[in-house]
């Protein structure tokens, strides 16, 4: 494999890059300290070359650069400053060790190129520039090279420059890409000649034309380096929270990038001694490890949040997942849309949520008022004046479709503690959601379902078939006896007597010494088809997810249908009743032993209770159905364990920008 992290070409070293991608940007850092280049040459037009570097300036703040041919756009081409850009990074070591930066692109108005996708660039720290180089230019060739050998000795630029104007109706895009890169290439000779090392960075599709007209200069000896300004040049400033709509990379991988590059400044580097630790450092950074630290920083954050533990094999099965599903993608790394699938699918929404946060993360926000802040979105940016703004890319490449993410998106509040008021002002009348207790209420049915069930298979006696098949031929008896006793073994399913109507859940004792579960709280049907609840549960304010809107853990709760009107078990003057009870989970059960109108009780627990409620529950001629909690999934019994509140009643109508349910 060849290790130069460039292409040699007479004295030019040409890194043909992806724009916006962070594998290129590291060949740009070592290339640096291979060449020592003399000057340095972007792919960018030199009449925003101020504004790129003001822009470069306020880095780590991520700025968009805006142009038009017109005072008053309606849409503008867009450069993105991208830390993570090969361009950028290349203007920025220029800057930083004093190296003069050539702008020598050719600035054309109402360039807007197709976009195609573009493999995953990851696969240059294995095979090498040279081969990916290699192989890509096969798939350049393929697309445009037959339109552009017919074209590239006839296009002129004096006829161009003459004909701005109308420009739109008489120029394809492939004629200004041949354009551009007659432009370049003769600026490139200008330099070749006037400096020793050229280090150049440009888009890998215009290399092999630039390369030609440079082999030929009598083929662009009618260029003249001359621009013509554009009337709008402006500086956006992005915030933070937008930084996916205008990175190419997740934006925690260009967080980390900027970190490393923090860490390794231009002080420590100089301090190496050796050439492969210098390399050993400059190859340290991985993409790899960044979406293992997503994945892993989002379920230790989700645990805390939710209670919930995502186990060693279900995160093995999240990485398959989410690199199988870039592998059928033709990608090597997940991006953000085939993580979140994958996280949705393996474990829940709710940690496809952590999953968002982190990787969308992007901490630098500039808090000044020094530039215009653009509100992005996937086709375009609002102005703080509300105008729409549709942006056009000024480099075709992508890396796959762009989709919006499969989450709901979840409304921001509208000032600093909004939410908090709106729940303070409502939280003595505080009430469920419907959707929520239609999921709960069928879940409870599940449960008394489930018992029966259980119940009926414990009553079942297999017998050896005499005169009657009774309830038909135990199969699995049968088998098991056959080759011995050559005999017919048949069921008796004994008839249950009695229904079930209340059901006691119990997640958490809550014995500790600190009280986990300090809430509690008696609900009442709202009408006939809900059951009364009685419940203890996290304080309601402590999450809050929405303007009134709460999220609580319930520890341990009680359902009996149909309603008939509960009464209040935690209430002060209900203490004596329940003074033979230990806890929480205790004084539930024995109010189902108490209300409970039919004979069976079904206790959903880690263990089964006292032997001192069985004699209770005979007592009033009820008997007890244990059931191990650990006999229904954990994903499962989240329908019943993570409930919502809300302060009143109002809150139903926009509960559903908040709650987002595993229907």
């Amino acid at each position: 494999m060849d290790d130069n992290p460039f292409i040699k070409f007479e004295n030019l070293y040409v890194i043909p890059t992806f724009h916006s991608r962070i594998e290129f940007a590291k060949l740009v850092r070592t290339a640096l300290f291979k060449v020592f280049p003399d000057v340095i040459a972007v792919e960018l037009p030199n009449n925003i070359q101020d504004e790129v570097i003001e822009a470069i300036g306020r880095l780590p703040f991520l700025s968009l650069i805006g142009y038009a041919d017109t005072l008053n756009p309606k849409k503008l081409n867009f450069i993105p400053v991208d830390p993570g850009d090969s361009i950028m990074e290349s203007i920025r070591i220029g800057l930083e060790y004093d190296i003069p930066i050539e702008f020598i692109d050719l600035s054309v108005s109402e360039y807007l190129p197709p976009s195609f996708k573009l493999p995953d660039d990851y696969a240059i720290n294995q095979i090498g520039l040279h081969k990916f180089y290699k192989q890509i230019s096969k798939y350049f060739k393929n697309e445009f090279k037959d339109n552009k050998a017919k074209l590239k000795d006839k296009v002129n630029l004096e006829d161009f420059l003459k004909n701005q104007e109308n420009v739109d109706n008489k120029y394809n895009f492939i004629e200004k890409d041949i354009l551009r890169e007659k432009y370049m290439a003769a600026h490139l000779l200008k330099l070749m000649s006037l400096y020793h090392r050229v280090l150049l960075i440009i888009g890998m599709a215009h290399w092999e034309n630039v390369k030609y007209y440079i082999e030929n200069p009598e083929k662009i000896e009618e260029v003249e380096l001359e621009l013509i300004p554009h009337k709008y040049v402006k500086i956006y400033n992005i915030r933070g929270s937008d930084a996916r709509f205008i990175l190419r990379e997740l934006p925690y991988h260009t967080y980390k990038w900027l970190r490393f590059r923090n860490e390794f400044s231009k002080g420590k580097l100089e301090s190496i001694e050796t050439p492969e630790e210098l390399y050993d450092i400059l190859n340290s950074y991985n993409k790899i490890e960044h979406i293992r630290k997503i994945l892993i920083n989002a379920k230790y954050d989700y645990e805390e949040e939710f209670k919930e533990f995502v186990d060693l094999h279900k995160l093995k099965t999240l990485f398959q997942y989410s690199r199988n599903l870039s592998l059928s993608d033709r990608r090597l790394l997940p991006n953000l849309y085939q993580l979140l699938i994958a996280s949705k699918n393996i474990v829940d929404d709710d940690y496809a949520w952590k999953v968002m946060e982190k990787a969308t993360k992007y901490p630098y926000d500039d808090e000044s008022d020094n530039y215009e802040t653009l509100k992005m979105g996937l086709e375009g940016g609002y102005d703080p004046s509300g105008r729409y703004i549709k942006l056009r890319r000024h480099h075709p490449y992508t890396y796959g479709k762009e989709k919006e993410v499969p989450l709901k998106e979840k409304p921001e509040e509208k000032y600093p503690g909004e939410w908090r008021d709106k729940w303070e002002e409502g939280k003595d009348y505080t009430v469920s959601w419907p959707p929520e207790d239609i999921l709960e209420e069928d879940y409870f049915a599940f449960i008394r379902k489930k018992t029966i069930k259980n119940l009926k298979n414990q009553r079942i006696k297999i017998e050896e078939f005499k005169s009657s098949l009774m309830d038909g031929i135990a199969i699995k008896e049968t088998i098991r006896n056959w080759a011995f006793k050559k005999k017919i073994y048949v069921q008796n399913i004994q008839q249950i007597q009695g229904k079930i109507d209340t059901i006691v859940v119990i997640f958490d004792t809550d014995e500790g010494e600190v009280e986990k579960y300090p809430y509690k709280l008696t609900w009442w049907a709202e009408h006939d088809r809900e059951s009364d609840m009685a419940f203890y549960s996290t304080n309601p304010g402590d999450y809050i997810i929405g303007p009134g809107i709460t999220h609580v853990e319930v520890g341990g709760l009680l359902s009996i249908f149909p309603a008939l009107f509960l009464r209040s078990i935690f209430d002060p003057y209900m203490e004596y009743e329940f003074k033979d009870t230990n806890n929480k989970a205790e004084r539930l059960l024995k109010a189902a032993i108490i209300y409970s109108k039919e004979r069976y009780i079904a206790y959903v627990a880690s263990k089964p209770p006292r032997k001192y409620f069985y004699s209770r529950a005979a007592i009033k001629n009820r008997e007890l159905i244990y059931i191990p909690i650990d006999n229904f999934s954990k994903e499962s019994l989240k329908t019943i364990k993570h409930i919502h509140i809300l302060a009143g009643r109002d809150k139903r109508k926009i509960a559903h920008n908040y709650i987002f349910l595993n229907e």
